[in-house]
């Protein structure tokens, strides 16, 4: 199970501030932001997007980066596309896949809601192709109605080949943006990110 989460970023200045202590939109109850101020300051972006909650999961589209999801989280009930990967229904190991499967049929009664509770990275988002498990951020690559914050944006860069054509049960029928988002470069982010992701052995 994902570790609970400690803090999160305003959606608006990107503050950062305990997780007990994030204010969220009473209409929608997405985006998080750290004051009534930047709720109002976000206010004429956010309003053609904001309704009323109408889908279980939009109380899980804030990320703690700042971020916020705008797709849909899907359940995952198909087999890997990368064999090597050895995952089939609900992103689990293929010998224990049909008794995950039924446990979401018979204890939990096919209500996806409770289940993501039980087994988040069996979801995945279909803005990112990113697994319901993870909480960080929403790579949206420039789709997204605020700026992509994943490293390669930051950086002014494309997703290199080995990452954009990975092929994983959570990006599998997606056609996901390569980037980068224009909005996002920031040349001191950009040189962080550039070394961080080199003295982490990380593709550049």
């Amino acid at each position: 199970m994902p570790a609970a989460r400690e803090s999160g970023k305003c959606f608006t200045c990107r503050k950062e501030m305990p997780w007990n202590k994030i204010k969220r939109c009473g209409r929608c109850k997405g985006p998080q932001y750290c004051s009534e101020q930047c709720q109002l300051a976000d206010w004429p972006s956010h309003k053609r997007s904001c309704k009323r909650q109408t889908v279980w999961y939009d109380k899980y589209r804030a990320c703690q980066d700042g971020s916020i999801h705008e797709g849909k989280l899907e359940l995952i009930t198909w087999p890997s596309p990368n064999p090597s990967d050895g995952t089939g229904w609900g992103a689990c190991l293929l010998e224990e896949a049909d008794d995950l499967k039924r446990k979401f049929e018979t204890e939990f009664g096919g209500d996806e809601n409770k289940f993501f509770k039980y087994w988040p990275q069996g979801f995945r988002w279909t803005c990112c192709g990113t697994d319901g498990g993870m909480n960080w951020g929403c790579d949206h690559h420039g789709t997204g109605k605020k700026a992509c914050t994943c490293d390669f944006c930051k950086m002014g860069a494309p997703l290199p080949d080995k990452i954009y054509r990975e092929r994983s049960a959570t990006r599998y029928g997606l056609t996901l943006q390569r980037g980068p988002d224009p909005r996002s470069y920031n040349s001191v982010d950009a040189g962080i990110s550039a070394r961080m992701r080199g003295v982490l052995g990380l593709d550049l």
